[in-house]
């Protein structure tokens, strides 16, 4: 079995599901706790894209997910702008991706200004832009630290390898949700708990010791 010690007792128990998830990484934006709460910044286009449909997108971020995350904007808005701080940072043939696809790029971004309808972004030569939605597309950090102190194995992304049943390499251990490398959506989340879930109450019915 295990064992976890808490500011309320001791817990023991003979199986452990391990749902600690990710952590989005995101730029310097001034309120972003307020913005994300209002939607001028968003962490998910697969789950809110609709909800930015013809308004002003900004999109921000490591080069290729930038890219990735641009194009699938552009099947909600025509108003997609892709921000670099400089130039090296996008290469020839995402530009010539985003030339083709009608996606703006702006290479000279300095800061971000709140607004009361989303943000002002500030350019190195004094232009401002302003956008209604920012979308960072910086990756995530996967918070399998606890995973790896349980000796459960990880994949190089640092995602918990699991089975079909949700099983890790560790016996008695499950791990469900955004820790495991699949579509970050609650209802997957959902449906992983029900199979690991499943898999648990038919191994305690057999009488699992």
């Amino acid at each position: 079995g295990f064992g976890a010690e808490t500011n309320g007792g001791r817990i023991v128990a003979r199986k452990v599901f391990l749902a600690t998830g990710i952590v989005d990484v995101v730029p310097a934006i001034p309120r972003l706790r307020e913005a994300i709460a209002k939607g001028s910044v968003r962490l998910c286009p697969v789950c809110d894209g609709y909800e930015v449909i013809d308004r002003q997108v900004a999109v921000i971020g490591h080069e290729a997910l930038v890219l990735r995350e641009a194009l699938f904007l552009k099947q909600y808005t025509q108003h997609v702008t892709m921000l670099a701080r400089y130039l090296p940072d996008f290469s020839a043939s995402t530009r010539r991706v985003a030339t083709e696809e009608n996606i703006a790029i702006c290479d000279a971004f300095k800061k971000f200004v709140p607004t009361d309808s989303g943000y002002q972004a500030i350019l190195k030569d004094g232009e401002v832009r302003h956008f209604d939605v920012i979308y960072p597309a910086m990756g995530c950090q996967v918070r399998s630290d606890l995973a790896l102190a349980m000796g459960v194995k990880c994949c190089d992304e640092g995602y918990v390898i699991v089975d079909k049943h949700q099983r890790t390499s560790v016996e008695g251990v499950y791990a469900i949700g955004d820790l495991v490398k699949a579509l970050n959506q609650i209802a997957v989340a959902f449906g992983q708990a029900a199979i690991a879930a499943t898999d648990v109450h038919n191994d305690l019915a057999l009488g699992y010791e």
